[in-house]
């Protein structure tokens, strides 16, 4: 399934997608995880950012927890984009525009924090996503990414079938060097086992 693909599934999904029981079951804890990292990473952010931000569930979630903050959201479905200006209360601190991670439209340095929550394996050029991310990320600031890890006996099933856009953790730790990142912490999302990782990354310099 390519790029395009993967918006056209997304804009179908958009009207219904803040209802459906993923958001209870898997979002809903997976965004808590991301939240309770990046707090621990950056108490105080001023800028955030989400990249593949969706109806912006999120980021609304982050409004609460991080009231200062400037909130911005990019994803590249329109559909989306249109469902989490809709959704989003009137003077809430919180922009939204279609893009991709490969091509952010944002300033070197602007955000201390970025987030990507189960979007990574979604992306055509995940390397070159990393690199936009490292761009637009503070000295000191995190990209919170969560999202599948191929471990266990995931690392066959995936090479079966050939799912290269679900990483192993050596094959990020290479690319996000790459680019000028590390990883500098982990953690599991409760009731999810272990495929899911939340992973706090910062800047080498």
């Amino acid at each position: 399934m390519g790029r395009h693909d993967d918006v056209e599934r997304f804009d179908r999904w958009a009207p219904s997608y803040e209802r459906h029981w993923m958001q209870r079951v898997l979002f809903g804890r997976i965004q808590q995880a991301v939240l309770d990292v990046a707090a621990s990473q950056v108490p105080d952010p001023v800028a955030v950012l989400d990249v593949g931000c969706g109806t912006g569930r999120l980021l609304r979630a982050a409004r609460e927890r991080f009231p200062s903050a400037l909130l911005a959201g990019i994803d590249p479905a329109p559909e989306m984009v249109h469902q989490a200006r809709s959704n989003t209360p009137p003077g809430a601190a919180i922009e939204f525009q279609e893009g991709a991670a490969e091509s952010l439209p944002f300033r070197a340095d602007e955000f201390d924090l970025v987030f990507s929550t189960m979007t990574f394996h979604h992306w055509a050029d995940q390397a070159r996503a990393a690199g936009e991310i490292r761009r637009v990320l503070t000295v000191q600031g995190r990209w919170v990414l969560a999202d599948l890890m191929a471990r266990g006996v995931m690392r066959y099933i995936r090479r079966l079938f050939k799912l290269n856009r679900m990483p192993e953790r050596s094959e990020l730790d290479a690319m996000l060097g790459e680019h000028g990142l590390r990883i500098v912490g982990t953690r599991s999302v409760s009731g999810l086992g272990s495929q899911v990782t939340v992973l706090a990354i910062g800047r080498k310099d």
